[in-house]
């Protein structure tokens, strides 16, 4: 599939298709159905095609990773979903921490008992993933707890 077909399809699929996605666009159903099928002169811009795939996570379509999969694929890259409601907004560094260390221990321990026949199963192979998402969610957790830290020092010292 290829990175057009991925977003036809997330809008083939989307609640009200091509004319619910082109409101929420904010654009005519007929100029968003040229774009999809690259019909001459018309292109749909990367800002739509992550547009449309952000409406579809969000409403919980299974069409919606597609899209960010395939600019992934086409740059040698992996998509990487992290789990939601990870933020640590008025955490200590320490807990933060912690919360990390724990992530990163359940990683080693999901990946060493996935290991310990010599084989890795498909469903062992998908534990190991969830638990390496849920260990950069607390690292993605911990930096935006650091960042608003330094950023109420900056404040502070009438830095910014």
């Amino acid at each position: 599939m290829d990175i057009l077909d991925s977003v036809r399809r997330a809008v083939r699929h989307y609640p009200g298709g091509v004319d619910a996605v082109a409101a929420r666009l904010g654009k005519s159903p007929s100029t968003l159905e040229k774009e999809l099928r690259a019909a001459p002169q018309y292109k749909l811009g990367a800002v739509d095609a992550a547009e449309i795939a952000a409406m579809c996570v969000e409403h919980g379509s299974d069409y919606g990773l597609e899209y960010p999969t395939r600019i992934a694929e086409a740059v040698g890259a992996t998509l990487l979903v992290l789990p939601r409601g990870t933020d640590v907004p008025d955490g200590v560094t320490a807990q933060a921490l912690a919360c990390l260390v724990r992530e990163f221990a359940d990683v080693v321990t999901s990946a060493t008992l996935a290991d310990a026949d010599g084989e890795i199963s498909r469903n062992e192979l998908l534990a190991v993933e969830r638990q390496w998402a849920e260990l950069v969610a607390a690292g993605q957790g911990l930096m935006r707890h650091l960042g608003a830290k330094h950023q109420a020092t900056m404040r502070k010292w009438g830095a910014l």
